[in-house]
């Protein structure tokens, strides 16, 4: 009897233990591998991969400044719902290439902040850059977007003494 006791007990404790905590390093990668996924599922044109890196709820907002305008969208099914059909539509997958670098990481349990510079080449080799940030949130184990900003801008009008002084 007191054999099924400790047995039943070691059952009792392991199960009430919380999953595996992964280093910080593990949250990172996990996080870079989001950030990356969904850009590469958005030019594969696979809105069911792509979707799957967003939140779904009215809270999600996108941001995006470039040289054609700002444009700011909040809630999923104005900003990524609305790109289903877009994606049918436009089927061909996007050819160009990118480059993240530069990251900056901050996580907690659920909220996580990534910010890093995005570079494309396009297959005719015009280059642009940006600024991105991405927020996101941990849902049912799982980080999801809710935040996404992208600053595009030209590289070589940049000079960092310029803003300084101002």
């Amino acid at each position: 009897m007191k054999k099924y006791m400790l047995v039943l007990l070691a059952i009792v404790l392991f199960s009430c233990q919380e999953g595996k905590v992964l280093s910080d390093e593990d949250v990172k990668e996990a996080l870079i591998a989001v950030v990356e996924g969904e850009t590469l599922a958005y030019m594969e044109k696979d809105y069911q991969k792509w979707a799957s890196y967003w939140d779904h709820s009215e809270e999600v907002l996108r941001l995006d400044v470039s040289a054609a305008g700002f444009a700011q969208i909040r809630g999923w099914e104005k900003s990524g719902g609305s790109l289903e059909t877009f994606f049918k539509e436009n089927p061909e997958p996007i050819k160009s290439t990118f480059e993240n670098s530069n990251y900056l990481i901050f996580h907690d349990m659920n909220l996580a902040w990534v910010a890093f510079d995005q570079s494309w080449t396009s297959e005719s080799g015009e280059e642009t850059v940006a600024k991105a940030t991405i927020t996101l949130v941990k849902k049912e184990n799982t980080w999801k977007i809710i935040s996404y900003t992208a600053i595009q801008y030209e590289e070589e009008g940049l000079d960092i003494d310029t803003l300084a002084r101002d």
